[in-house]
């Protein structure tokens, strides 16, 4: 039977801008969580973001007058795609560039109210009627022209594939939190039934702006806490979810292309589901029987040694995911450790199953599963093992992980990744 080993791994989170940094301080039990200041929130009750770090990313390219046509979000997934390519040791313009895959997924395309706030003001400017005839001419010039290129929804794919010199299959997955778990689905698949001999997988997003931060504070999912105890995922004390952005990528390979080339393979990806919650109301969008069934088809008969649980830190998700994992006979009653990696990186929406499989592979190679940040008090009365106080070691040298994914719309997804020690 075919398998499909994960040979690179490429990690931008509020945590790190490498996989290494991120693996220290998720170690560290750190937390990438802090007072917003990329905009300002005065007035408002949620005060928390997680930020990346800023850097340049035209060092990074291969050709950096494309750098003007990418988003912040983009630019993550660049730096990401980027150290994941160079771990794993492969060159795409050196091989069949058609059996070199890539499948992403997106979040957010970027576009801000603010983007248009001097045209508009020009245009409408010595009390002219606010109609939109009046935008010609000189106001035009007042957006910036790359914009339409910047926030394309699949953007990023064709800034990465030809960065890359990859033409192999491809896709563009846009399904919010579990975009980029669905694009390792995909990637995955390519492999299984050899459409490709690698696949570059991963998915990005950026949230933290003036236009989200004010929508999901108007839809009450933010943390109203402040910033060193906000997110609090499965906590008594959880009061919402705290914006952030990022980037992870993954390189993936059909097992004996791996081996043939003496690539060091960091883990495996053993199965894949995913399922559709059919609830009238939007929150929960999805039942605890959905994630059971999107566990049970990425697991099989298999029974993971860790969980790394979507754990939203919302209390209505978070009471349903709860409830699921502890119907589940192989993590119930206290079965396989749980964590929340949210807790750490904040909500990283399209990027979010992507840096959450990378970042749990990379910390279970250290033979360790991260603690939830902020955890105290368990928010349901199921007997779950939710780590807490500190990492937890992983007794087994090859212990398989199972990392899950909501999404508010009702989509649920699943991965099984086993990780190899280091």
């Amino acid at each position: 039977m075919q398998r499909v080993a994960i040979t690179g791994v490429g990690l931008v989170t509020p945590l790190g801008l490498t996989a290494e940094e991120n693996v220290a301080r998720s170690c560290r039990g750190e937390s990438g969580i802090g007072p917003a200041r990329a905009f300002a929130v005065e007035g408002h009750a949620a005060q928390a973001l997680a930020s990346v770090a800023d850097f340049d990313v035209e060092t990074f390219l291969r050709f950096p007058k494309n750098s003007k046509f990418m988003g912040r979000a983009v630019q993550f997934a660049m730096r990401a795609a980027r150290e994941a390519i160079d771990q794993s040791g492969i060159d795409p313009r050196k091989m069949d560039a058609a059996r070199v895959g890539i499948q992403v997924g997106s979040g957010q395309t970027g576009v801000e109210y603010d983007h248009f706030f001097p045209s508009l003001m020009m245009a409408w400017d010595a009390g002219r009627e606010m109609d939109y005839k009046y935008l010609g001419g000189m106001p035009s010039h007042l957006i910036d022209r790359y914009i339409c290129l910047r926030t394309l929804a699949n953007g990023g794919l064709a800034l990465l594939s030809t960065e890359f010199g990859i033409r192999g299959p491809n896709g563009n997955f846009a399904q919010k939190d579990t975009a980029s778990a669905q694009a390792l689905q995909a990637a995955y698949l390519d492999l299984l039934e050899e459409r490709c001999d690698v696949a570059v997988a991963g998915g990005y997003d950026s949230l933290a702006t003036p236009g989200n931060f004010l929508a999901y504070e108007q839809a009450g999912l933010l943390s109203h806490a402040v910033p060193a105890e906000a997110y609090r995922p499965f906590d008594q004390l959880a009061d919402g979810l705290v914006l952030g952005e990022g980037a992870g990528f993954a390189v993936l390979e059909r097992w004996e292309h791996a081996l043939e080339r003496g690539a060091a393979i960091l883990g495996e990806i053993c199965g894949a589901g995913s399922a559709m919650g059919a609830n009238e109301q939007w929150r929960p969008a999805w039942s605890a029987e959905t994630i059971c069934q999107a566990a049970r088809q990425a697991l099989g008969d298999a029974r993971p040694d860790f969980v790394v649980a979507s754990g939203l830190g919302t209390v209505a998700e978070d009471r349903c995911e709860s409830a699921a994992l502890g119907s589940l006979a192989e993590i119930g009653d206290r079965g396989a450790p749980i964590t929340a990696l949210k807790s750490q990186t904040g909500y990283l929406g399209a990027g979010t199953a992507a840096v959450e499989m990378g970042l749990g592979l990379l910390c279970a190679r250290q033979g360790f599963l991260p603690a939830i940040a902020r955890y105290n008090q368990a928010l349901t009365p199921f007997p779950l093992d939710l780590v807490s106080g500190g990492p937890r070691r992983l007794e087994r040298n090859e212990p398989l992980g199972l990392f899950l994914s909501c999404s508010w719309g009702g989509a649920v997804a699943a991965l099984a990744v086993r990780a190899f020690r280091a």
